[in-house]
């Protein structure tokens, strides 16, 4: 229902939640629906174009854990895999289904993922519209429109593995739709309860597919208030199947962050100030940006909070003053400022800093977490921009109308040039080191490419830098080995991978680099040493076991060497590599380091050790 301080403001010609009326005219509906659909498509084709750069993007960052190197997206259908016990960092099995489904549609394809991911936002918006308009509030699809182009979205929208965002913000949506209208007996349709249950539905199906929406329950009792000012026992009831999916499902997403994405890595969040010193920060960080949204980037700069400075948690007194002040004139604007902040704060709770997650290990804030919470603030601003429209002079609304689409206009075109920023990794690390040169992930990742492309100087300034700036990581160390190794400065790589394993001593891939190169200097006695380790660590791993085998065998320790190659074939009965080697060191062939080589020509040569395991870059982000 209509608040009493607001006057009454003109609807838009149709939205989304329009009832035609029996005793309409056919002439008169026809020209509602017409004007719906202009509206609606303004807000598609707005979408198309403003992230139509993205399209063409290539794979980006953990991309290739979501979907290019994912095992369980590429094998056949799993239920097991994908809902009761996925092997990734999170549980997120909606997202992973269709993870799945886009695999089997367009392969290794970037197109088809870029405009699903496109299309979803575009419906986000269109339904954010319709949840606007059932909570009859003015500006409703210029919010949506809003919404749409926003260049924070970009993130969410160019990043195939952020489809959680894409897919997770429109069920959330239409559970938001469904309550309101649960909540209103007065308005025609379906069933009060049937919009209960379709509500509850969604919100479950939300949550599958990212937790992100988990302070719903909350929200739903904050609406109820702004609704009705006040809260009743019925309420807390009716929000308690939502308040139960979310204790389950919180519960699951945290346990898999600390036991996969986090593991047994620290993540420097520092003690209870810090962190509070940190979410303040956060908050109006995400306020500025969402108002303001320039200067993005991919990566921010970390903020240094451990231990915190005092004017740190200088803005929990802002925030407090202003909700003391909203609370005072809650019976008029106040109320509805106390809905719109307390949703953004509300939504953006999980991912402050006071629950530890995996991406704090690169910085405290991403544009992709404000995807959802930020609606509230763009309908904030768009419902006080009508309300002031519709009591303005009749000379002034032209220039409004102006300076509206000035907005507008330089919203879709930032949203179209920082799109461009995604296109590929090359280009979005060298966009975010350009801003903050202190990004060690980004340092990582373009170092990694470098690499990739035989760029070998390139790589070692990258990886050198990311080093630098996190000494404390296995993976930079590991890096930086490997390009040593590159430039054929193997004992500088060799301290390099001993570093390396002693940071992250549980991440057996950074010890078989380690292990390789003492090999390859001879030194077998300590390739011998750090291959048992990494037997420990995976007892079923039988290529490790061919090349420890391989190590005794050079160190003249033929008993152990045949024992090793044995226990390998009898994991992997067709691993080619130690069929050959055991051939070898049983006589059968050859000894091709023997000082006169006997073998004929093409005789397989014993096994050597694989080549340095290429730049490690783990990256389970939520």
């Amino acid at each position: 229902m209509k608040k009493a301080d607001t006057p009454p403001a003109p609807r838009p010609p149709l939205s989304a939640s329009t009832v035609v009326s029996a005793g309409e005219s056919a002439e008169h509906r026809a020209s509602r629906w017409q004007d719906f659909l202009l509206h609606a498509a303004v807000i598609l084709f707005a979408a198309l174009w403003a992230y139509s750069p993205s399209y063409y993007g290539d794979w980006l960052w953990d991309d290739d854990q979501s979907i290019t190197a994912n095992a369980v997206a590429q094998a056949p259908f799993s239920f097991q895999n994908i809902w009761v016990n996925p092997p990734g960092a999170d549980y997120f099995p909606l997202s992973a289904t269709a993870f799945w489904l886009e695999w089997h549609a367009f392969g290794p394809n970037t197109y088809g993922y870029h405009a699903v991911n496109i299309v979803l936002h575009a419906l986000a918006a269109l339904l954010l519209w319709w949840l606007l308009e059932e909570m009859e509030l003015p500006g409703a699809w210029l919010a949506g429109l809003v919404f749409a182009i926003h260049p924070v979205c970009v993130e969410s929208v160019a990043w195939v593995s952020e489809l959680k965002n894409t897919l997770s913000q429109p069920l959330f949506l239409l559970s938001a739709i469904f309550f309101v209208r649960s909540e209103d007996p007065e308005k025609a349709g379906t069933p009060n309860h049937i919009n209960y249950i379709l509500s509850l539905v969604f919100f479950l199906l939300s949550m599958f597919a990212k937790t992100a929406v988990v302070m719903f329950p909350v929200v739903i009792l904050l609406y109820v208030w702004w609704k009705r000012g006040t809260i009743t026992p019925r309420d807390i009831l009716r929000a308690a199947p939502f308040f139960l999916i979310s204790l389950v499902l919180g519960i699951v997403t945290i346990r898999f962050q600390h036991a996969r994405a986090i593991g047994q890595e620290t993540i420097p969040v520092g003690g209870v100030a810090s962190r509070i010193a940190t979410a303040g920060m956060a908050i109006l960080f995400y306020l500025w940006k969402v108002t303001l949204p320039v200067g993005l980037l991919t990566i921010y700069p970390r903020w240094e909070v451990d231990p915190p400075k005092l004017w740190q948690f200088l803005p929990w007194p802002i925030l407090a003053a202003a909700a003391a002040w909203c609370w005072i004139n809650r019976a008029t604007w106040g109320r509805h400022i106390i809905f719109a902040m307390g949703f953004f704060v509300l939504m953006l709770l999980p991912i402050l800093g006071f629950v530890t997650i995996s991406y704090m290990r690169i910085t405290w804030v991403a544009d992709h977490f404000v995807y959802l919470p930020m609606i509230s603030i763009i309908a904030l601003g768009c419902a006080a921009a009508a309300t002031w429209y519709n009591r303005a002079n009749s000379a002034v609304k032209p220039l409004a109308v102006g300076l509206a689409t000035a907005i507008i206009a330089c919203l879709a075109i930032g949203t179209f040039r920082y799109s461009h920023a995604w296109a590929n990794e090359e280009n979005l690390w060298a966009h975010t080191l350009a801003s903050n040169h202190d990004a060690w992930q980004a340092h990582n990742r373009l170092g990694a490419k470098k690499y990739a492309k035989g760029d070998i100087d390139a790589a070692f300034y990258h990886f050198t830098n990311s080093t630098r700036l996190r000494p404390d990581l296995g993976e930079t160390h590991n890096n930086l080995g490997t390009v040593l190794a590159a430039r054929g400065k193997i004992d500088e790589a060799i301290k390099e991978y001993y570093a390396a394993t002693e940071a992250t001593p549980h991440v057996p891939m950074l010890r078989i680099n380690l292990a390789n190169a003492l090999s390859s200097q001879s030194r077998f006695p300590e390739a011998v040493t750090q291959y048992l380790k990494i037997l420990e660590q995976e007892p079923g791993n039988a290529p490790v076991m061919n090349n420890c085998g391989v190590v005794y065998y050079k160190a003249g320790d033929k008993e152990n060497a045949i024992a090793m190659f044995r226990k390998a074939l009898a994991i992997n009965p067709d691993l080619k590599d130690s069929k050959e080697s055991l051939a070898v060191a049983l006589g059968e062939l050859p000894d091709p380091n023997a000082a006169v080589p006997a073998q004929a020509p093409g005789q397989p040569p014993l096994q050597a050790p694989a080549q340095p395991v290429a730049p490690f870059k783990p990256s389970p982000f939520p």
